[in-house]
């Protein structure tokens, strides 16, 4: 949670640059791109935390100190599991560095930035159920918040913010659009955590 929350100060920080350029260029210089790249930066600190906490409850149950109902897997090969049980004696530091390596490794090919694939990867290390657990009364439109956000991010880094109604010029953004959405993202990975 602490790393979140020093990502998420980034984040406004990135805006305080945007508002702070525009500011002393009297706006002849747009601080929309640092607002956009804030914008950004609070949905990768969203992927950092769900990868952290993946991670460390994975580690902790090859290592056999956390039990968990789940059956999902992580896909971790045969010769990763093989390499993992073989460097040291069990339950070992170097058999921990190697579980956390091989599963850093593993884990680094997904992205949990929407709402169905942070529940599925919370659910693989047994818990389940995060977003009915955390928001009972409104889960759907935290989900919600959060899809658009997400949705709004993939268009800044997959299309340089491109509104094609308007011709190809970018989709504004201001700076309360911004730390807006870095409020709606921390609010909601505060919730969560402590069901983590």
């Amino acid at each position: 949670m602490d790393e979140f929350e020093r990502e998420a100060h980034r984040a406004r920080d990135l805006v305080g640059i945007g508002q702070s350029i525009s500011s002393i260029t009297n706006s002849l210089i747009s601080g929309e791109d640092h607002f956009r790249s804030a914008l950004v930066h609070s949905v990768a600190a969203v992927d950092s935390y769900v990868h952290g906490i993946v991670l460390d409850r994975a580690v902790d149950i090859l290592m056999g100190r956390l039990k968990v109902e789940a059956s999902s897997k992580i896909g971790l090969s045969f010769s990763a599991i093989g390499e993992i049980m073989s460097s040291g004696p069990s339950g070992s530091v170097e058999v921990e560095m190697a579980a956390r390596t091989y599963v850093t490794e593993r884990l680094g090919l997904e992205t949990y930035q929407r709402p169905d694939n942070i529940a599925t990867a919370f659910s693989m290390v047994g818990i389940s159920k995060i977003w009915s657990t955390a928001f009972p009364n409104d889960a759907n439109s935290q989900k919600t918040a959060l899809g658009v956000i997400v949705s709004r991010r993939n268009r800044i880094v997959h299309q340089c913010d491109l509104d094609p109604l308007s011709g190809g010029s970018a989709t504004p953004i201001t700076a309360d659009d911004a730390l807006n959405s870095i409020s709606v993202i921390e609010g909601i990975i505060k919730t969560i955590d402590p069901y983590c």
